[in-house]
């Protein structure tokens, strides 16, 4: 029964427009490289998002 208990504890993830991600304080520093990114028409997670620069900062210069 704990076990139950934990599961529906578990938050829900809160999804996010670009416009709304462009004008939070959280990532104003990438500002440019998430608009330039980011679909207009689509919503993310504050992982997705935060995954997305990971990976755009850990890629190659050619």
């Amino acid at each position: 029964m704990a076990k139950q208990g934990k599961q529906e504890n578990k938050k829900e993830e809160k999804y996010f427009s670009k416009e709304a991600i462009l004008q939070s304080q959280k990532y104003r520093s990438h500002g440019d490289l998430l608009f330039a990114i980011l679909a207009d028409d689509k919503l993310y997670t504050s992982m997705e998002i935060d995954n997305t620069i990971d990976e755009f900062q850990k890629g190659k210069v050619k």
